[in-house]
């Protein structure tokens, strides 16, 4: 059983100018908001693996403003979502000191805006999902077991996908694996090194083969279905992801 004494209490966001949306929403009494990056509303399902969600007990990782934790929490799902803490922060690529001071102070300020993002949205949709702030390479056992563990868009962030994925394999008995689909690197287990000296991507860590990802499941005792390709928008732009779904 979990301990919800770690969940988050809910934070109070009055004014919706306090919020960075980074998915674009449909809340009750104040209409669409619109996200500064992705529009998933068309692609849900697909995105997510066409997996059944009713009476599910699910663990996100990197739940963002939380379209996906209340578009799973709508499907009946029982929703747990991980975001980190301002201690632990964002997974900066190592670029000089002197590069990355323009970057942390305007971060710092997006971070807590996606946060109250989230709670604004929480509260306008009544939602009843946790939320757990803590490092998500280290996830503590008192968040319990799931059925699923949702993993959407985030592994291209982190210094260390693999640890995030064998820990959810840990503690879920299906994963979900959302990423950006890279044709060039199919056909065989490999990730490239996505940031350059030129392009300053301090966020965006890894491309991802599809077979980088099914090799691993594989090799923690999962098996995956077939790989799902669809159509996502970001940013006024069509770019195509890739979803996969392991089960034990």
């Amino acid at each position: 059983m979990s301990n919800e004494k770690i969940f988050a209490t809910p934070l109070k966001v009055d004014d919706v100018a306090d919020c960075y949306f980074y998915h674009t929403m449909e809340l009750p009494g104040y209409g669409v908001m619109e996200g500064r990056d992705w529009d998933l509303r068309g692609g849900v399902d697909e995105y997510l693996g066409k997996v059944a969600f009713a009476r599910q007990r699910v663990l996100e990782i990197g739940p963002a403003s939380g379209f996906l934790t209340f578009e799973m929490e709508k499907r009946g799902a029982d929703v747990v979502s991980v975001e980190v803490t301002a201690e632990h922060g964002w997974d900066f690529v190592p670029y000089p000191a002197k590069k990355l001071e323009e970057v942390f102070g305007p971060r710092r300020i997006v971070m807590q805006q996606l946060k109250n993002s989230y709670w604004f949205s929480h509260a306008a949709l009544r939602s009843k999902a946790n939320l757990y702030y803590g490092d998500v390479y280290n996830l503590p056992t008192a968040l319990g077991e799931f059925d699923i563990a949702v993993m959407g868009s985030v592994l291209l962030h982190c210094r260390d996908p693999l640890r995030i994925v064998e820990q959810c394999g840990k503690m879920a008995r299906s994963v979900v694996i959302v990423d950006m689909f890279h044709p060039d690197l199919e056909g065989a287990p490999v990730c490239r090194l996505a940031p350059t000296p030129q392009n300053f991507l301090w966020h965006t860590w890894w491309h991802f083969s599809t077979k980088f990802f099914a090799q691993f499941l594989a090799v923690m005792g999962f098996a995956t279905s077939d790989i799902l390709r669809h159509q996502q928008r970001h940013r006024g732009k069509a770019y195509t992801l890739f979803t996969i779904v392991g089960r034990r």
